[in-house]
């Protein structure tokens, strides 16, 4: 009798071990789930999300969706002078957000990062090196000069389309000189025009007719509104964004241009909600051309 009441408290404890192994088990199985990022395929979500729209604003029954939809008021973000660093560009691609990407020519990841953005499917364009009016600051690789002749200006202009690929567009790289040579503007316009690329005019001057001279010759063009981060500090460039949902509210759209910087990468990872709260639709850069 003893000896089959000691099996029986064996069972029962082996059972309590078995049980107890178990839910050791499964307690680490969630905790090892639990500590795995998350990935998202924002960018896909983001693609979903454009066609959906353009199904709702295909069907006839939602006419009246359609007009709303149509005054959504809509901000673009235009990183500028990628091509250095491959680290910054994924941290903002990160971000989630349907940024615009301008490469400069012939640096050492514009090639790589122009075909890794063209795979993520964010828009891709040309950042155009141009003479600046003080002599001492370099665009780099592949610039445009005023003194060039005609002939110069297009073949670099070429090479400088050719070194990065997917482009569908173009903005300056400084070119506060440049971009107030109208002559100029005119020869460089013109080819951009053939190539079927928009332009998009940085304004590094206020004098600049880059803008204006592509309107008058029928060419898909826009004008930077805010830069984000002439000053590298996160709560100057959280003001400077408050400024550019200020003005898109205001006139329905805006366009701002951004740099490489990790303060920018922050600075926008915090208020990206704002747009959001403030019913702004971030879109690429060719959405608000006119």
């Amino acid at each position: 009798m003893k000896r089959r009441h000691r099996i029986s408290a064996i069972i029962i404890w082996i059972l309590i071990l078995v049980f107890i192994a178990l839910a050791l088990i499964l307690l680490s199985i969630k905790l090892r789930q639990s500590s795995q990022p998350k990935i998202v395929p924002e960018i896909d979500n983001r693609d979903i999300s454009r066609t959906e729209r353009r199904i709702e604003e295909a069907r006839p029954e939602q006419q009246g969706q359609q007009k709303r939809q149509e005054h959504k008021v809509r901000v673009a973000i235009v990183i500028d002078d990628i091509g250095y660093d491959d680290r910054i560009f994924r941290k903002f691609v990160g971000l989630g957000i349907p940024l615009t990407f301008s490469v400069l020519p012939g640096e050492r990841f514009s090639t790589p990062i122009a075909k890794e953005a063209r795979l993520l499917n964010y828009e891709v364009m040309l950042h155009l090196p141009m003479e600046p009016h003080h002599p001492l600051r370099k665009p780099g690789n592949g610039t445009l000069l005023t003194t060039m002749s005609h002939d110069e200006m297009i073949r670099l202009l070429s090479k400088d389309i050719e070194a990065v690929p997917y482009i569908v567009g173009v903005n300056n790289h400084m070119g506060s000189l440049l971009t107030e040579n109208r002559a100029v503007m005119n020869i460089l316009l013109e080819e951009i025009h053939k190539k079927g690329l928009f332009f998009l005019d940085s304004k590094t001057s206020p004098d600049s007719v880059a803008y204006e001279t592509a309107r008058s010759m029928g060419i898909r063009s826009g004008r930077r509104d805010v830069f984000l981060d002439n000053n590298r500090d996160i709560e100057y460039i959280k003001g400077q964004i408050d400024k550019v949902i200020k003005m898109a509210k205001k006139n329905g759209e805006a366009t701002a241009i951004g740099h490489p910087r990790p303060e920018t990468v922050t600075a926008l990872r915090e208020k990206i909600p704002d747009f959001k709260k403030e019913g702004i639709e971030l879109v690429p850069v060719s959405e608000i051309l006119e």
